[in-house]
């Protein structure tokens, strides 16, 4: 492979036959120039330039390497260019995993408080309750998780936030015959058809103890749920008739209530949500720690 020197060279000298000329061009001497030349012909394995008086134009052989030449160069110049954006674009996206319950309650006021700081930020979002979030920070697919990790084990290398606890919340059509008793214990709501995300095994073992702990209840844990999806905007769907009961946060129910099509339904007992974000240790991008702060600022302050 030819060296930028080298490169450089051929396509000047093969333009404007002449080593004066081309050396100019390249603002080095002719001598350098003539190095570069012949480091480019020892690399190809053949003479590109004539080298007489009056004639230094290409060789036959390198009329052939010219267009070869040529299309290195370009595509040099388009690396140099994807490099440049990728670097300019680590320093400002900020990638973001979290679990379903989260985009809505905590990430989207985040979200909008760090971009009116930094407009130029960029933000991917990657949802999924089946995500191991801990192995993806280490890994460096995602900057921050936010999500339920209550149950993870300490990392010396994971800075971890916690929010404050709140309580999951059902909802289902108005029509729905749940909404004629106040309060509904768990075991008679999940007697319906139920659609949450995927239920992980603490929030399987929390739901179990919430029913009283018994092998029973287990049993219809984990038969649970009858229709699982990770996006809410098809678990929201499954609210335009009276079949189904969909658990969430009040965020994620909260247009639907507001248009009458939907209510929320008084759980007895309730279940809470323990939720946290988490980062890698030490100094990171700028760009994340502006997401961060804004997650920050939430902890502590929202309430069910």
């Amino acid at each position: 492979m030819l060296n930028d020197n080298a490169l450089s060279a051929v396509l000047h000298l093969a333009e404007t036959g002449n080593f004066q000329e081309a050396a100019k061009r390249m603002g080095v001497s002719n001598a350098s120039l003539s190095r570069y030349v012949a480091m480019a012909e020892a690399q190809v394995g053949f003479a590109l330039f004539h080298r007489k008086r009056g004639n230094n134009g290409l060789t036959r052989e390198g009329q052939k390497f010219l267009p070869v030449a040529q299309r290195l160069r370009a595509d040099l110049r388009r690396c140099a260019d994807e490099v440049a954006h990728i670097r300019s674009e680590t320093g400002q996206t900020v990638r973001i995993g979290c679990g379903p319950l989260t985009p809505r309650t905590l990430l989207r006021p985040a979200v909008q408080a760090a971009l009116q700081q930094s407009p130029a930020l960029r933000i991917r979002v990657y949802v999924s309750a089946r995500q191991a979030p801990i192995e993806m920070l280490e890994s460096g697919e995602i900057d921050i998780y936010l999500g339920d990790l209550t149950h993870t084990p300490e990392t010396e290398n994971i800075e971890l936030m916690m929010f404050e606890k709140r309580a999951v919340v059902f909802a289902a059509h108005v029509s729905h015959p749940l909404h004629e008793a106040s309060p509904v214990t768990l075991n008679k709501l999940f007697s319906h058809p139920f659609g949450s995300p995927h239920l992980h095994k603490h929030w399987r073992a929390a739901i179990t103890q919430a029913l009283g702990g018994t092998e029973e209840a287990a049993e219809k844990v984990r038969s649970l749920p009858q229709v699982e999806s990770d996006d809410y905007a098809f678990l929201l769907s499954l609210l335009s008739g009276p079949e189904f009961v969909v658990g969430g946060m009040p965020e994620t129910f909260a247009e639907r209530v507001a248009d009458g099509s939907v209510k929320l339904i008084e759980t007895t007992p309730q279940i809470t949500w323990n939720i946290c974000a988490a980062r890698k240790a030490g100094p990171g991008q700028p760009a994340i720690g502006i997401l961060w702060n804004q997650l920050k600022a939430l902890t502590g302050q929202r309430h069910g």
